[in-house]
């Protein structure tokens, strides 16, 4: 997937109608299969995170507007109780944002390798219209216009970014409730429709095994040699099959179709399994060997179909929201509403993963995951979520991915990236918001979009008026972020101090013992040195 351009109609947060983005000049210069990520830089508060909701948030109402299944339409009347009504949800004929024209080049999985011009169009309170190659005489139907959306939509934010995980948990309800529903008509589930996927931690246990049950030279080098994580060795699932789900699913549960399949895959591939027949918990223990490794291989095939079962798994984990809490986040625009999701204890959970224990470098005995850094647990994360959907014209929507990482791995996040696309026939398209200039620095000028705001408070994008490619961290620094000094805050107030001495008349010997006692090697210590000896001359 290349995206082209995104023109807003409409105001969607910072983003006012009016506003417009670039990101292609000349499709015909495009290497297709290189990977090259858009960097979207811009201090803090600059709007930058808004291109990567305004994206999530049209993706999603084009999700729903096309999925075969959709819970009924729910609402809370005035006194909170919830209501039905026999409408599907969600009108898509007022959305955020309400008028937009979004535009992209795709492979559709039919034709791969071949790239098609895709034309998105929306006109206030009308529903969206999709056009190929520029024909916008012919609007394409719902099962022609899902060919040409991405293969996958990925949102992961490293913070507390609501915004874009509100259409992503909207849709984990969706295909919770599409389950149940396939349950209860007795319709065999093979997978959810939707292809929103929002990684939050929840998911990150699920990413790691999925990776190495499936080794390949590219995950033994990305983990191996950069976190020194070599594999994992064993590993618990807990399925609570006497839990609320059910209630819900009765004598449905008992069907060998769907997820319980699957849950039978899983049987297959365990070490030793157990059922407690009071608390109908089942539990399964994995020692991982080649045996295992063979059997996991056999009854899932790669390891991204078994990542979407994990997914399923973890999505039920919802049957205990009821359906007062699904009619709120349906509905709601609060930026606060994954505090209405209740989070439950692992006893209640229908799905957990327990005693996850890994290989590490220049560790004798295995360690738990938990005992990992948070710096560690990011880098399996963000980088084990592009291991897992390579080769796929799909849409990564990442806010600050690498926020707990030391300077080494931020320095090395964007060229890790590209090794994992290595050799793909088609490469996604990914946008990653970040503060980092290492990051900057392996981005070329036309993938750097710089966010700030004007006079005005409106938020405007450009790209940097210098080559960022190989540059400085000092020079995107100042460039970027308006930071000229290279020393923290409470040095330069102590610098300051020994210049108000030198204007004092104080002895230039004493000036500069104290600052080589004082401060390390920088920039405004050499230029601080120069000024004092200029100034005995």
């Amino acid at each position: 997937m290349k995206l082209i351009s995104l023109e807003l109609d409409d105001d969607f947060r910072s983003l006012k109608s009016g506003f417009r983005v670039d990101f292609l000049s000349e499709f015909d210069d495009v290497d297709t299969k290189e990977f090259n990520p858009y960097c979207i830089v811009g201090r803090n508060g600059s709007g930058k995170s808004n291109i990567l909701e305004v994206l999530g948030s049209i993706f999603y109402h084009l999700e729903v507007e096309y999925l075969k299944f959709l819970p009924k339409q729910q609402y809370l009347n005035e006194n909170e109780e919830v209501e039905y009504e026999e409408m599907e949800i969600f009108s898509s004929l007022s959305t955020s944002p309400n008028a937009y024209k979004l535009q992209y080049y795709i492979s559709p999985t039919f034709d791969k390798g071949s790239y098609t011009h895709v034309t998105i169009t929306k006109e206030k309170d009308q529903k969206a219209r999709v056009n190929i190659n520029k024909n916008y005489d012919n609007d394409l139907g719902a099962s022609e216009a899902k060919e040409y959306l991405p293969q996958h939509i990925i949102g992961y934010s490293s913070g507390e970014n609501e915004i874009l995980s509100l259409p992503f948990l909207r849709m984990r309800m969706i295909q919770y409730e599409e389950y149940i529903n396939y349950l209860e008509q007795d319709i065999q589930y093979l997978a959810s429709e939707s292809r929103m996927i929002y990684l939050d931690d929840s998911f990150s246990q699920a990413i790691f095994i999925s990776n190495f049950l499936f080794p390949q030279p590219i995950i033994q080098e990305v983990f191996g040699e950069t976190i020194g994580v070599k594999g994992v060795k064993e590993f618990r699932m807990v399925i609570n099959l006497g839990s609320k789900i059910q209630n819900l699913a009765g004598d449905k549960l008992k069907i060998k179709k769907g997820i319980l399949t699957k849950i039978q895959k899983l049987k297959n591939c365990a070490t030793l399994y157990y059922k407690d027949s009071d608390t109908k918990q089942l539990t399964l223990d994995f020692y991982v060997d080649d045996a295992c490794r063979k059997a996991f291989k056999k009854e899932f095939g790669q390891r991204l179909e078994l990542f979407k079962f994990f997914q399923q798994l973890i999505t039920m984990n919802y049957y205990r929201i009821d359906e007062k809490t699904r009619a709120k986040l349906y509905t709601t625009n609060s930026p606060y509403a994954k505090g209405f999701i209740p989070e439950a204890s692992w006893d209640d959970r229908f799905f957990t993963f327990k005693h996850f224990k890994i290989e590490k470098t220049g560790v004798d005995e295995l360690i738990l995951t938990r005992q990992l850094s948070d710096g560690e647990h990011q880098f399996m994360h963000s980088i084990g979520l592009a291991l897992l959907y390579k080769d796929t014209s799909s849409l990564f929507l990442l806010d600050e991915p690498e926020t707990h990482f030391n300077p080494a791995w931020r320095a090395k996040y964007i060229s890790t990236l590209r090794d994992c696309f290595d050799g793909d026939d088609v490469s996604p398209e990914v946008l990653i918001t970040s503060h980092s200039p290492f990051i900057v620095s392996d981005s070329k000028r036309e993938n750097v979009l710089v966010f700030e705001k004007d006079e005005k408070n409106i938020v405007e994008c450009h790209r940097p008026d210098f080559n960022t490619f190989g540059a400085s961290v000092n020079k995107i620094t100042m460039k970027i972020f308006d930071q000229t000094d290279t020393i923290g805050d409470y040095a330069i107030q102590e610098l300051n101090k020994l210049r108000d001495r030198l204007n004092k008349g104080e002895e230039i010997e004493v000036l500069i013992s104290d600052i080589n006692k004082l401060l390390g090697d920088s920039i405004e210590k050499t230029l601080f040195i120069n000024e004092v000896l200029d100034k005995e001359l």
